[in-house]
């Protein structure tokens, strides 16, 4: 991707709003166990953008967590209406993982990836053209 992406989004109450002007974007489903009671889904669907193109606007609240990878994720979300919205890894942001439900325009979301394949439930929907990756991605995530 050569050109800025704009992604604005938010929290069902509005209170947490997100506009990410990203020069480079990872969409991706994750199949993981703890994406789908997080996200209350059959996969988590998000894309990854640069932290230091996210501006964020209200308070999100945050969780910490320990994924199934091992690694430390942080959730975001409004404190308000409860909203999920984000999550990145913890301690350092360097990127976020939009919820593309939380996109002002969801058409913008097209997984190209999806990962923790082996976890995946057997009547969720997926890109045929993605590629899939048994657990997490193979190497480091080149964004962020």
């Amino acid at each position: 991707m050569s050109q800025t992406t704009t992604l604005t989004g938010g929290c069902l109450c509005g209170a947490v709003r997100y506009r990410a002007d990203a020069t480079a974007t990872l969409p991706y489903m994750c199949h993981c166990s703890d994406c789908r009671r997080w996200g209350g889904g059959p996969a988590h669907y998000a894309i990854v953008v640069a932290a230091r193109e996210v501006a964020i606007e209200g308070a999100p609240r945050v969780h910490v967590v320990t994924a199934e990878s091992g690694r430390e994720v942080a959730r975001y979300f409004c404190g308000g209406c409860g909203g999920h919205l984000m999550t990145s890894p913890w301690p350092e942001a360097t990127r976020y993982s939009l919820k593309a439900g939380t996109l002002d325009d969801p058409a913008l979301y097209q997984p190209e990836h999806e990962i923790w394949v082996r976890s995946r439930v057997a009547w969720c929907d997926a890109n045929p053209e993605a590629a899939r990756h048994e657990a997490g991605f193979p190497g480091p995530v080149a964004i962020g």
